[in-house]
């Protein structure tokens, strides 16, 4: 590992600077890492993994602009996170992505996502629709059993689309539980055997709802107890089509407008029947701010780390405006409210996405060791120079730049005309993001890519 150190904007309690490590994965294409610490001490961590420009023969090839598959890779560390070893595919897991790990009581559960419709492709898609599925181990994540959360499962319709939380949690009376998306609908799973068998039942979320889009607030919903123990869920929302009857407490009055999923946001909702019912509480943050973790401290605090996916709209409440990672100690008061003040004392974990390639970093969640120290991962560019520099003089704004290069890989069949709107910012931000995607994603040229790195960090004593 090397000596690392994290910013903290604002500080009022902490100190300006907190000392911490990082080990970096070989590769260029590790992506979206999720990690989680298993009883005999060692950390596994799941990352999703792609072969970019890979033309494959697939049932769903030709209703996808792409030509990427994916997978989910494994990596183990029995030092802290300070090393790891090889990355190991999954076997079961081939065609999935964007994994996310929860161990309970010794049990690794995955949760990852396949592409159904093309929308990768996805050679190994059993279903052709959108679909997700919940690997199973109780050998430590050496071998998997899967269960598939498809049409059979949920009771959807055909052609509905599937996606799913991004944990599992234990409920206070023992039961195990995550939720389902189903189009607009959400669906409860529950499990009374440690994951071995499960049932669903129809949740209902009430005082919001999604218009003139196929979405659910199950969404990415991360599930969390309060240190009270009351079920709290953080979830993705799209600004741009939600509904919420009254008000929504701390909104920044966002309303979208990008069709861009980088500028969702975080709203708190909480459930008092065990998942089946569920109400808005809040909206957490800004506009960008994703990818939620939650571990709880001491007393009544709790350490909130996220994701800032894309710059925030000025005047959002952001107050270190780059993408990356952050964390912030957060508290639950007496009379229950939970105060995500985000003013403060923020640890900046990474920051190192350049402005002008801004829509690869983040995504990690933290956990804590037995030492009482936190393992925090990132993804995060690695771009060549002369592409940086292009970027940022902006020269994706040429016609003949942009398709030079779009020309260049198969990954993606867009081009400059593409992108051009009427209103000029509009059109920079979607040449700015399509320029950057081509080196992140599509490794163009093999001038970029994107990396994961591990931070061991703790709070100065």
């Amino acid at each position: 590992m090397e000596n690392y150190t994290l910013k903290v904007i604002n500080n009022r309690k902490l100190s300006p600077f907190i000392k911490g490590e990082i080990s970096r994965l070989e590769g260029k294409y590790n992506f979206k890492p999720h990690i989680g610490k298993l009883p005999n001490g060692e950390i596994i961590m799941f990352v999703a993994h792609a072969h970019a420009e890979e033309k494959i023969t697939t049932h769903t090839a030709k209703n996808s602009p792409r030509a990427m598959t994916s997978h989910v890779v494994m990596y183990r560390s029995s030092d802290d996170g300070e090393t790891w070893g090889w990355g190991r595919h999954v076997r079961e897991m081939a065609g999935g992505h964007e994994p996310s790990v929860s161990i309970i009581d010794g049990v690794v559960y995955v949760l990852s996502h396949f592409q159904g419709d093309g929308g990768y492709p996805d050679s190994f898609a059993e279903r052709c629709y959108p679909y997700s599925m919940l690997f199973r181990s109780t050998d430590n994540g050496r071998t998997f059993e899967a269960l598939y959360i498809d049409n059979d499962f949920t009771k959807a319709p055909e052609g509905e689309r599937i996606y799913i939380s991004r944990n599992i949690i234990k409920l206070n009376d023992g039961r195990l539980f995550f939720g389902i998306v189903v189009g607009r609908g959400h669906v409860a799973a529950y499990s009374d055997d440690n994951g071995a068998t499960w049932h669903t039942e129809i949740s209902l979320v009430s005082g919001c709802s999604y218009e003139n889009t196929i979405r659910s607030f199950f969404t990415e919903a991360v599930f969390f107890h309060t240190n009270s123990g009351r079920l709290m869920m953080l979830t993705r929302v799209d600004f741009g089509y939600a509904v919420f009857d009254k008000p929504l407490p701390h909104s920044t009055n966002y309303r979208g407008g990008t069709l861009l999923d980088n500028f969702d946001g975080e709203v708190l909702f909480e459930s008092t029947d065990s998942g089946l019912t569920w109400q808005p509480l809040r909206a957490v943050g800004f506009p960008a701010l994703m990818y939620p973790s939650i571990v709880n401290l001491d007393d009544n605090k709790m350490l909130f780390t996220y994701t800032v996916r894309e710059i925030p709209p000025e005047d959002s409440g952001c107050i270190h405006p780059k993408v990356g990672v952050q964390a912030v100690v957060i508290e639950e008061k007496p009379d229950g409210f939970i105060d995500f003040d985000l003013s403060r004392d923020v640890m900046i974990i990474d920051d190192c996405t350049p402005d002008s390639m801004r829509n690869a970093g983040c995504f990690g969640n933290t956990i804590m060791l037995g030492d009482g120290s936190f393992l925090t991962p990132f993804s995060y560019p690695l771009i060549d120079k002369e592409i940086l520099d292009m970027a940022d003089r902006k020269e994706y704004m040429q016609q003949e730049v942009f398709d030079y290069y779009a020309s260049m890989q198969n990954t993606y069949n867009y081009r400059y005309i593409d992108f051009i709107r009427d209103d000029p910012k509009l059109t920079e931000l979607y040449l700015r993001r399509a320029f950057s995607a081509m080196f992140l994603y599509a490794q163009c040229a093999n001038k970029g890519g994107i990396a994961t790195a591990v931070v061991k960090w703790s709070f100065p004593e």
